[in-house]
C-alpha cells in the first residue's frame, strides 16, 4: 500500500467518530455542489427547478449504476 494512503487512513482511525462522520458529510456536500456546478455549466438555460430536478435524477438514478 502507498505509505501516504496507509497514514490517511491511520489518520482517519484515530479520528473521532463525530469527526469522521463530519468529514463524510462535508466531502458528500461538497461532491453535490460540484455536480451542480457542472449541471449548470452543460445547461447554461436551464432554470433552478431544472437543475434541481437533474441533480435529484442524479443523485436517486445514475450514481446507483456506479
Amino acid at each position: 500500500m502507498d505509505p501516504l494512503k496507509a497514514d490517511d487512513i491511520a489518520r482517519v482511525q484515530r479520528m473521532p467518530l463525530e469527526e469522521r462522520l463530519r468529514a463524510a458529510l462535508d466531502a458528500a456536500n461538497e461532491g453535490i455542489r460540484l455536480r451542480r456546478a457542472a449541471l449548470r455549466h452543460q445547461h447554461p438555460a436551464a432554470s433552478e427547478e431544472e437543475i434541481d430536478a437533474e441533480l435529484r435524477r442524479w443523485l436517486l438514478h445514475d450514481r446507483a449504476d456506479d
